[in-house]
């Protein structure tokens, strides 16, 4: 029996309400569980510190437009907003989450509105959750820029087909305004995409990739002088080089034996099985069923497989053989590249073969928190494609895993509730965010 269109909208709204609610609690809970992070009271204060007056400069350890400030201000807009509403850490924490959201959510509305698929509830929904997906999901509250930097880059490759100006702004910004190491997939992809047969066009078109660098830049020059402007490029470039964990020295003495070391030195030994799954294996069979369907996406959404391919194993590439450390927060910047792209895949396609919806589904299931919750959602959605081959059941595919995402929010909910909780609540912080007393106090409660 099949549920009417009427009937099947509301249960989906109810659902997407109840979804939405339980993220809410998970976010929530999440920021009391959050230890304190110097990091965290950086960006806050050096974000704050520009919005008020154009200086990016924090309460402590760096000067201003230091090269030392790796998060760009577009990780903490949220942050700023919540703290100078109401002076407090957890409210702070949950409207940055919220405003990396929304900024998800207005994007998926531009490129999806026309799509015959489109559903709000489902773009609402998934906004959320596919945030909540990404394994350091929880970096949106410390306020740094692994996922707001990859998001907007994951968008600008769909609105690309739409607009390719602001695609290339977008792009450019998610590396000025949010993390550097955006640099790889962006210009890989800018390259890609300039032709020598129409040279002007497609030079005229770069501009807008290079105008957020520029702008920032011209900005810093103003504010610091040129003395100071010279020793930032000197001091930026230069760690860039010769820092161990920006892979610039294994590529220049690059070999196999390179690659076995930076493994062995990393911190992938300590990893649970799942996180190397995650980090590892699911990009590959993300990009198997990209290129199997390469030719229908295109025509469905503009974007090419060049395009995810150099998107994914630009920072794949860099994290796996370049990088020593393999810091688990740095594969947000392929991993979420993956999720997002999935699920785009699997709402807004109007002609992907059920075979190929469920690799999809698989390879999304391991970013679940449970194993249990994995194998259940497995079993669940095997049985779901087996017997609607007539499409006969009641519920439709979408929302089959709107249900399993559920009962995964519920059991983040009960993980975290387990957690410890941390005080937050500094007096010396409201008074001035950015006072010595609330730096001491700050960073004397994450060394506790």
């Amino acid at each position: 029996m099949k549920m009417t269109e009427t009937n099947t909208s509301r249960v989906v709204s109810l659902f997407t309400i109840l979804g939405l609610l339980i993220s809410f609690q998970v976010v929530l809970n999440t920021s009391y569980t959050l230890k304190p992070w110097e990091d965290e009271l950086i960006s806050l204060t050096s974000s704050t510190n520009f919005f008020k007056n154009l200086d990016f400069l924090p309460s402590n350890s760096y000067e201003n437009y230091s090269y030392g400030l790796t998060s760009g201000i577009l990780s903490a807009v949220g942050g700023v907003i919540g703290w100078n509403l109401t002076q407090s850490f957890i409210v702070t924490r949950i409207v940055n989450f919220v405003y990396i959201c929304l900024l998800q959510f207005l994007m998926a509305i531009y490129i999806f509105k026309d799509n015959k698929k489109f559903n709000i509830n489902y773009a609402l929904f998934f906004s959320v959750v596919s945030i909540l997906l990404v394994p350091w999901w929880f970096s949106t509250m410390y306020l740094i820029a692994e996922v707001v930097s990859t998001l907007i880059f994951v968008n600008a490759l769909f609105i690309f087909d739409k607009n390719k100006k602001l695609s290339l702004f977008l792009m450019g910004s998610s590396v000025i305004f949010g993390k550097f190491l955006m640099i790889i997939p962006s210009l890989l992809f800018l390259i890609s995409k300039f032709k020598l047969s129409s040279f002007k066009k497609s030079f005229f078109n770069s501009l807008f990739y290079i105008m957020p660098f520029l702008s920032w830049y011209f900005l810093m020059y103003l504010k610091i002088g040129t003395e100071e402007f010279s020793s930032y490029l000197n001091n930026f470039f230069g760690t860039l080089i010769n820092r161990e964990d920006s892979g610039v020295q294994s590529a220049l003495n690059f070999s196999i034996n390179t690659i076995y070391e930076n493994l062995q030195k990393s911190e992938v030994s300590q990893w649970t099985t799942a996180s190397v799954i995650r980090a590892a294996l699911t990009p590959l069979v993300f990009l198997f069923v990209y290129f199997k369907n390469r030719l229908l996406f295109y025509r469905e959404f503009g974007v090419s497989f060049t395009s995810v391919l150099l998107g994914i194993m630009g920072t794949y590439t860099w994290f796996w053989v370049l990088t020593p450390f393999k810091y688990i927060r740095q594969s947000t910047h392929f991993v979420l590249i993956v999720i997002f792209i999935s699920l785009y895949l699997f709402l807004f396609s109007n002609r992907l073969s059920k075979s190929y919806k469920y690799l999809l589904l698989v390879n999304i299931s391991f970013f679940l928190s449970d194993l249990s919750i994995v194998i259940a959602f497995n079993i669940g959605i095997l049985l779901y494609f087996i017997f609607n081959k007539k499409q006969k059941l009641i519920f439709n595919s979408e929302l089959v895993l709107i249900i399993f995402l559920i009962i995964n929010l519920v059991n983040m909910n009960l993980e975290t509730a387990e957690k410890d909780k941390f005080n937050l609540e500094f007096y010396s912080c409201e008074v001035d965010l950015f006072s010595e007393e609330c730096t001491k106090d700050y960073l004397l409660d994450s060394y506790n």
